[in-house]
């Protein structure tokens, strides 16, 4: 097999996760690999050439093993990334995080009243506390903001948020209709004028916090993404799940169907 993988890919522990997000990309499916089989993962993708490994989920801080993984990318020379939605921070990680240079994406989408509404449970003052013990530990950590409909004034929130909490980069995803957001796009679905106006509010806002804030436009749905999948599959995710591709499945793994269907790539 002829598989080529770009440098950093996005490695999903588990597919559980403490918080229900009506727009969540990847939503609970029960695919939860223990510690050894994480690891046997890790092992292959360094053979391909994977020298960054992007921990995210489901909610990637609720594995008790998301430490040791940590350490040992770190112990083979490689990088890694976390993206979490802040609620669970153990003290066993925050240490582990610092020593790996782990660089660390919180997902925060507007105040109080509107990050909780959206992620399904109290969680905006977990959150904001762990990112601020994240920022104190001298750990290198932004803010990603889901945009979804009526949230025009989200930006300029979050703008404001990050400037008084000391964050240096702000990255803005707006809603793509994949995972639960599939179901929920009547709700919280962009039009095209949405989006076009978010992304032009994005490039103003850059430009008026440049050497302030680093104001990022994040489209998930413009590029496919490199995925391994916690149940072993390797999928090049597109838009939705109708336009992904399986590129393969980790040797030595079983996957179990799932419920939507994959476009096979063929390679040799």
């Amino acid at each position: 097999m002829n598989l080529h993988l770009p440098l950093m890919v996005c490695f999903r522990v588990t597919r559980y996760c403490n918080a229900r997000c009506g727009f969540c990309l990847a939503p609970p499916d029960g695919a939860h690999p223990p510690a050894a089989v994480l690891m046997q993962r890790l092992d292959w993708l360094s053979k391909q050439g994977v020298r960054v490994i992007h921990f995210c989920g489901g909610e990637p801080t609720i594995h008790p093993a998301l430490p040791e993984l940590l350490a040992y990318v770190a112990s083979r020379g490689g990088g890694s990334r976390l993206t979490t939605n802040g609620i669970a921070l153990s003290e066993r990680l925050l240490p582990v995080l610092r020593s790996a240079g782990t660089q660390v994406k919180v997902s925060l989408h507007g105040d109080r009243a509107r990050h909780d509404a959206l992620v399904g449970r109290v969680a905006f003052d977990l959150a904001t506390e762990h990112l601020r013990c994240l920022l104190r530990a001298g750990i290198p950590t932004s803010v990603q903001t889901t945009i979804v409909s009526d949230g025009d004034w989200v930006l300029d929130w979050m703008a404001d948020f990050c400037l008084t909490e000391g964050v240096r980069q702000l990255s803005i995803l707006p809603f793509i209709p994949r995972g639960n957001g599939f179901r929920t796009q009547g709700e919280y679905g962009l039009t095209l004028t949405q989006r076009t106006a978010l992304r032009e509010h994005v490039r103003r806002k850059r430009r008026s916090l440049q050497g302030r804030l680093d104001v990022r436009w994040l489209d998930f749905s413009a590029r496919p993404l490199h995925v391994v999948e916690a149940d072993g599959r390797v999928v090049l995710e597109g838009a939705s799940e109708s336009m992904d591709t399986l590129l393969c499945t980790i040797p030595g793994e079983t996957v179990a169907r799932k419920r939507f269907a994959i476009r096979p790539s063929v390679t040799s």
